[in-house]
């Protein structure tokens, strides 16, 4: 019998997929050939260069203004071209069919190194930075990412340079450098990205995945790369990597598997001509794709198993794993999303109302995953579990396949499928223009797809074929046949499974686990309910039936109007109760709104306690509305409520029909909602579980939490709020939290879109009537506030919680003017850009001290600028900071090497960017309350700001980067610097009385030394055998293996390109004593403070915070901002 039915079990697995597999290629092959017919000879206009456009139909949203075409080059190359009078920027993707599946299996992670190399220069802009420098210096972005079976490179950029980027990005393509001396260092980045994933939980279930697919398929290789699987295979096999890399590209990258698409404000005929010229000349190598077949990669020896694995955290969850049928052919009827949003649903008889009753789950997810063109697809249930249910995880997996039975009893549900088909197509009646980048990035990646139609290019993933016919019905039937207990694989991961070894380990990532068969139990479909538990959902009460515009009762908005004419949102209300904003639409026209309320009350949490207390509010509310609100995601609308910082805080939007209706069951829920001992304790559980992931933060991570709890107050780090939840928190102290928290309040809320007056006016009735509490006096709010640093120079330095981090990080802050001075503002705004692209080149790609390297400029919550400089790496923090120092002192040549032209480039570039329009209601309505809430007030910020950024001159930038950022020149009463050090526990670190003692050159030099396996004695011994060499001591013959010795040869090794020596050089070299701004009447006031609460000093006179809470009591917070006008509202 246990034969008869393996076979069976294969034969089931196997007779579909090449079925399938069968039709799909004649499917392609008849569509391939009358699809050729719909494509005419055309020439460019300007080039007069040959290429294909497509004559056929495009199904396109009437509310989609921009002109496409599609194109295909001569080489092969399709394009598509969309022209957007509107587009204030110029994006371009171009995406080639060609992943990690195609490494070769002795250099795993060659796809993605070749991804890394293409920046390296081109024939054309032979220099490394030529790609990167133009974008920066034209508001620009760029990335690029490797997947399974594909690979994307992409950018945005001011459309007035959107020809020389685009130039630059096709010669990655047309003759790429490749160049030898970039191998050793993009390699090390590659490296340096994988280490800084190793204690990711997505990366590493990824792994567990990929190394127990069938070894025989090429999923079941590492796609990542690193050092060992590059550049020490390639010593080992005796080859080049730069010639394996070159022939990689030579074999693999071809034109007739590429898909560009190209936006911008430029006329069609321009993109035409721009994307034929340019690219016409990338080599085609014919189809070079991987080919698959029928393989499977989780096949009949893979399938019947159950894979305990490790967790790093404290979350449980197990993940079934369904090997389905290539779904692409039938894009126009996805049926696997039928049963994704029957998993995802929480309404009485489902899946996961019952598993949350039980106390088993706390969320339950399906999905389906495709791999492009390789005919096979994968479809996923993931329920994360409680405790309780860690221990009932067999009953869950029951209940799961008793749950598929019943959608098998009562049959495919048409109504159902046209229920989500239809908002589908209301979204794209009403469609909301995407930014440029956004736009670029799918629909190049869209037309992998080779059974897509080109008419379905615009539409593809946002309209499906309605169902209710016999078609239709049949495929949901015929895809739920595979979602059965004979065609799964589980995955039950754990922190710590009880009773079973993990006795082995995945390959790179290190994740342990232990594969048995399943328990017979759990292939027979039993059943762990009575008859009638699970339910099929009702009809959806939140699918809009009436679309029709509200009367804006005026002319629309004039799309060159700026300044005060442009519209702005109207205060109605301003009470003792309420404060009531509202913005009728009249730009985009779209039947959408956007609700945005902020609930203040007196009952604040203003200790750890209290902020524990709303975090479990928030999860508890959120999962009985998810139940009460069922339908509300697919009928094209979108909820929040929650506690944050100190308010609770609504956010709808979406269609605006049944807002109304949604906000008022949010409101009686929130009025009157109960906090059962049940639900407690599950988000109790889950709240204790999540502090477990933060142990597991980058050090970047953690040091931007750590940021914000010594640069806000009141605000709280996850190990005084996780001490609350077990020490403090109780039910019941719970539920005198709820009951006091709507005691006395005050509502600010805006209501902005489709709305009339008297619809927002209603809207605010709705809430203040259901609140219906006391109104809370204005002395007695409270808000955030942000901590006012006196000038000085401070370190704040941790180790990281997760004993196994291979990566630590320096974060360094210099503040600069407050933001209410926009002639300043401007001025660093200018110096943004120009300073992040050379910091990037200099850190990372020259010195490579990581892979997250970057600096940029962020304004805090009091409106004050500083710039952040970011290294995260394997260095030791402070080396790293040292060269954030080093890069700081001559940057100002490069501000000095501006010229009139250069500087009015980037003034446009960044003019443009500020004043560009918004894409949809929601957006524009995300801005303004940003200012209301904010409690600026000032919607004519952007205007007012590009006005002075017009009137910046060389002088104005150089003189705001010498006021606030360089140490050289700033004045001691502005300079205010925080320097953020995270270490890993497998990383040497300073003490504090080391940090007194010894400079941080020697603390530098040091740390690197150990990372570069060169000293194993202490620090004094370094900081001796320094002063050695500076006293110009002559070392002895016989004294060669003395570490002064060693030092004085790896000074003198012209050879060496380690870290250690150009630490080294630091160490020995005399800083000027006068070069850092020094002690003012002012600061020599802060250090009688800071010495009072046991502050002390470095021995650069650097201030280390031991204790943030007496720190920023000592510096105290800045006051609330002042309305930049007085507010006068309408009623």
């Amino acid at each position: 019998m246990r034969t008869l039915q393996k076979k069976s079990k294969e034969r089931f697995y196997l007779v579909p997929v090449v079925l399938a597999a069968v039709l799909a290629f004649l499917l392609v092959r008849n569509r391939t050939a009358s699809n050729e017919t719909l494509f005419a000879q055309r020439r460019t206009t300007e080039s007069r260069s040959l290429y294909y456009e497509y004559t056929g139909p495009m199904e396109q949203s009437p509310n989609d203004h921009r002109q496409h075409r599609v194109i295909r080059l001569p080489n092969g190359m399709s394009a598509l071209c969309t022209y957007d009078p509107q587009a204030e920027t110029a994006a371009a993707s171009l995406a080639i069919n060609v992943g990690s599946l195609l490494d070769p299996p002795s250099f795993q992670g060659m796809a993605h190194f070749l991804e890394h190399m293409l920046f390296m220069g081109s024939g054309k802009y032979p220099n490394e930075d030529d790609y990167t420098a133009y974008l920066a210096n034209h508001s620009g972005s760029y990335n690029a990412a490797t997947g399974k079976d594909h690979t994307h490179y992409y950018f945005s950029v001011d459309n007035d340079a959107f020809e020389g980027a685009l130039d630059r990005l096709s010669w990655f393509f047309v003759h790429p450098l490749l160049k030898p001396n970039g191998v050793d260092r993009e390699v090390h980045a590659v490296d340096s990205e994988f280490k800084g994933s190793l204690r990711n939980s997505n990366w590493r279930f990824f792994s567990l995945l990929s190394s127990l697919s069938d070894p025989k398929h090429p999923y079941s290789m590492f796609n990542c790369g690193n050092l060992e699987t590059l550049k020490v295979a390639a010593l080992q096999a005796n080859v080049s990597l730069a010639d394996e890399v070159r022939r990689f590209y030579d074999t693999h990258y071809s034109a007739s598997i590429m898909k560009l698409t190209v936006v911008g404000n430029h006329t069609l005929d321009q993109l035409t001509e721009w994307a034929v010229s340019k690219f016409s000349a990338v080599e085609d190598r014919g189809d070079t794709r991987i080919k698959l077949n029928t393989h499977h990669p989780v096949g009949p020896n893979e399938l019947g198993k159950t894979v305990f694995y490790e967790n790093l955290d404290d979350s449980d969850e197990i993940i079934l794993q369904f090997p389905v049928p290539n779904t692409e052919p039938e894009y126009r009827q996805p049926v696997h999303q039928y049963f994704s949003v029957l998993l995802n649903t929480d309404t009485s008889g489902s899946l996961f109302s019952y598993l949350k009753e039980k106390g088993w789950a706390t969320d339950v997810d399906g999905a389906n995953s495709d791999m492009v063109n390789s005919q096979l697809s994968t479809f996923y249930i993931q329920v994360e579990l409680t405790p309780l249910g860690t221990s009932h995880y067999q009953e869950v997996v029951k209940a799961v396949f008793e749950y598929l039975q019943m959608l098998r009893e009562v049959g495919p549900q048409a109504w159902f499928y046209n229920e989500f088909s239809q908002i589908m197509k209301l979204d794209y009646q009403f469609y909301e223009r995407p930014s440029e980048v956004h736009w670029a990035i799918r629909s190049s990646k869209v037309q992998f797809n080779d059974h897509l139609l080109p008419e379905h290019i615009l539409s593809h993933g946002q309209i499906i074929s309605s169902g209710g016919t016999a078609d239709t019905e049949k495929r949901i039937s015929d895809f739920l046949e595979h979602l059965n207990p004979s065609n799964y694989r589980l995955f039950f991961g754990s922190r710590k499974h009880k009773s079973v070894d993990l006795d082995k380990q995945t390959p790179f990532y290190n994740v342990s686990y232990h594969i048995e068969q399943l328990d017979p139990s759990l292939t027979a479909g039993q059943a762990v309910t009575e008859k009638g538990v699970f339910l099929f959902p009702k009809p959806n009460v939140f699918i809009p039936e009436n679309l029709q515009m509200s009367d804006t009762g005026g002319k629309s908005i004039d799309p060159e109007e700026s300044g005060s004419n442009a519209q702005r949102p109207q205060l109605l209300k301003l009470t003792d109760k309420l404060e009531l904003w509202f913005k009728q639409d009249k730009e985009f026209h779209t039947p959408h709104g956007a609700v945005y309320i902020t609930i203040e009350p007196k009952h604040l949490p203003s200790t750890p306690q209290e902020s524990v207390h709303g975090s479990i509010y928030s999860m508890c509310i959120s999962s009985v509305l998810k139940k009460e609100l069922y339908g509300v995601g697919t009928g094209g609308m979108h909820y929040s409520v929650g506690t944050g910082g100190l308010s609770l805080n609504i956010e709808l939007s979406g269609f605006k029909e049944k807002m109304p209706l949604l906000l008022s069951k949010i409101m009686h829920r929130v009025a009157n909602f109960e906090l059962t001992a049940e639900d407690y304790e599950m988000y109790r559980q889950e709240l204790e579980r999540s502090f477990s992931h933060v142990h597991f933060s980058t050090a970047t991570e953690s040091i931007k939490r750590w940021q914000t709890v010594l640069t806000h107050s009141p605000a709280y780090y996850y190990k005084e709020r996780e001490h609350a939840l077990l020490n403090n928190v109780t039910l019941e102290n719970t539920r005198e939290y709820v009951a006091g928290l709507l005691q006395q309040t005050f509502v600010q809320m805006m209501v902005s879109g489709q709305f009339t007056e008297s619809e927002a006016l209603e809207m605010s009735d709705t809430v203040l009537r259901t609140v219906g509490s006391a109104h809370l006096e204005r002395e007695q709010m409270h808000n955030v506030h942000a901590v006012s640093v006196s000038p000085g120079k401070y370190m704040y330095s941790f180790e990281m919680s997760d004993e196994g981090a291979a990566n630590g990080g320096v974060v360094s802050t210099i503040y600069c003017g407050m933001s209410s001075d926009q002639r300043e503002s401007a001025a660093l705004m200018v110096i943004r850009p120009i300073l992040h692209n050379q910091f990037f080149e200099e850190l990372r790609t020259k010195e490579q001290l990581g892979y997250a390297v970057g600096a940029g400029l962020v304004v805090s919550k009091a409106g004050r600028s500083n710039f952040r400089f970011v290294v995260q790496g394997e260095h030791s923090p402070v080396y790293a900071k040292l060269r954030i120092d080093n890069f700081i002192r001559g940057f100002r040549s490069k501000l000095e090497e501006l010229n009139y032209s250069d500087i009015q480039e980037k003034i446009n570039a960044l003019a443009k960017s500020i004043l560009e329009k918004h894409k949809s209601i929601g957006e524009d309505a995300a801005e303004d309350w940003g200012h209301i809430d904010g409690g600026w007030y000032d919607f004519d910020s952007k205007h007012t700001l590009v006005e002075k950024l017009r009137s910046v001159t060389k002088e104005d930038i150089i003189g705001a980067w010498d006021r606030s950022v360089n140490p050289t020149t700033a004045a001691a009463e502005n300079y205010t610097r925080i320097d953020y050090y995270a270490w890993p526990q497998k990383m040497w670190s300073p003490q504090s009385e080391d940090l007194v003692k010894y400079p941080e050159t020697i603390i530098a030099l040091y740390g690197c030394l150990k990372y570069d396996g060169i000293v194993s004695g202490e620090l004094a011994d370094v900081a001796e055998a320094v002063a050695l060499i500076q006293a110009g001591i002559e070392l002895s013959e016989s004294d060669t293996d003395s570490l002064a010795s060693r030092l004085h040869q790896l000074y003198n090794d012209s050879n060496s390109t380690l870290n250690s020596k150009t630490a080294l050089k630091m160490a020995l070299k005399k800083e000027d004593s006068n070069a850092e701004p020094r002690d003012s009447t002012s600061k020599l006031e802060s250090e009688k403070k800071y010495i009072k609460i046991g502050m002390d000093r470095t021995a650069e006179g650097v201030w280390m915070i031991h204790d943030i809470a007496r720190f920023k009591t000592a510096n105290g917070v800045y006051p609330l901002p002042e309305p930049a006008e007085k507010l006068a509202p309408k009623y």
